[in-house]
């Protein structure tokens, strides 16, 4: 017993140190959000090759922009300088060695350097992938372009990937400065239509109808031209209240893209979204004198009940598999 005791005592020693070795959500921070069901060492799996696919890919193209600028540049000198004669076998060789030079001193980085690098969140099913991209809403709308035109299922466990550009304390004092410079970003200039999704986890001390009319306030005072749309908005404002974090992805195209779902991007059925935009439409009908902030606020809960079907209904077709 006093064996099986110590076992116990060093595996939890062993996984408190795992744990403390960990990132921790903070503000400040940019990256990815993803969501799945029960499956979150698979989610991070799929997370990484998605990410890493499709960065890489832009990359490559980056790469053979500058290799093309780079044979004009030599071509130039060989008409100058005709002494100099370079070998396509060493040239490759050498990127080839630099390739691999760059992969190791990557994986010698701390933690924070990293590209990609997966930090606790404190709640289940939920995972924040954090980057160090300059702007992580053009990957992800690369990869929601893509999967929506092929329908080809790239990922079984991860399902939900928002583009995070904003993580603040989630007191409203911060949130509303933090906003609005966000804002200031996507809707000073044209008038846009917007709605906003509001989501929390662990967390009591932000209320829903408060959060939604005060972002919707700030967004109004940008440029008057914006307007609401609950339907069809062109950017969507999605905040996940996370604990005593809060994190702001700005989502264009949000319900076009099946609200990031990546599954429901490529399932070929609809009834789910016709259902979804059913449900919508009734409530926008009987809602039509309401103040913005209601009618807001009423739309996002008809949206996380058809989410939480929706996601039961992709786990129990994982479980049949």
């Amino acid at each position: 017993m006093d064996m099986r005791k110590r076992n116990k005592y060093v595996a939890s020693q062993r996984n408190n140190y795992k744990r403390r070795k960990q990132l921790v959500l903070e503000p400040g921070m940019t990256g990815f959000l993803c969501t799945c069901n029960f499956h979150e060492r698979g989610c991070i799996t799929d997370a990484y090759k998605l990410l890493n696919l499709f960065a890489d890919e832009k990359s490559d193209t980056n790469k053979e922009s500058e290799i093309s600028s780079t044979t004009n540049t030599l071509d130039k000198k060989e008409a100058n300088e005709s002494s100099e004669d370079i070998d396509g076998n060493e040239d490759i060789s050498t990127a080839l060695e630099k390739e691999i030079s760059e992969l190791r001193t990557e994986h010698e980085m701390p933690l924070p350097s990293r590209k990609f690098q997966v930090v606790d969140t404190g709640a289940k099913n939920m995972i924040f992938i954090a980057s160090t991209l300059p702007n992580p809403l053009e990957l992800v709308t690369k990869i929601l372009t893509k999967l929506d035109a092929t329908k080809e299922q790239c990922t079984r466990y991860l399902l939900r990937l928002l583009p995070i550009e904003l993580i603040c304390k989630a007191y409203m004092d911060d949130i509303k400065t933090k906003a609005n410079a966000l804002f200031e970003k996507y809707f000073a200039q044209e008038p846009k239509t917007f709605s906003i999704v509001f989501n929390r986890r662990n967390n009591n001390s932000i209320k829903r109808d408060e959060i939604i009319e005060d972002l919707a306030e700030i967004i109004l005072k940008k440029n008057p031209g914006n307007k609401a749309d609950l339907k069809n908005p062109e950017i969507a404002v999605v905040v996940e209240v996370v604990r005593g974090i809060c994190l702001f992805s700005i989502a264009p195209n949000y319900y076009k893209f099946k609200k990031y779902n990546l599954l429901e991007i490529c399932n070929s059925t609809k009834n789910k979204i016709t259902s979804n935009k059913e449900a919508a439409e009734s409530i926008n009908e009987k809602s039509e004198g309401d103040d913005l902030d209601t009618v807001i606020s009423s739309t996002q809960e008809a949206e996380e009940s058809t989410d939480r079907s929706s996601d039961t209904q992709i786990e129990e077709k994982e479980q049949a598999n």
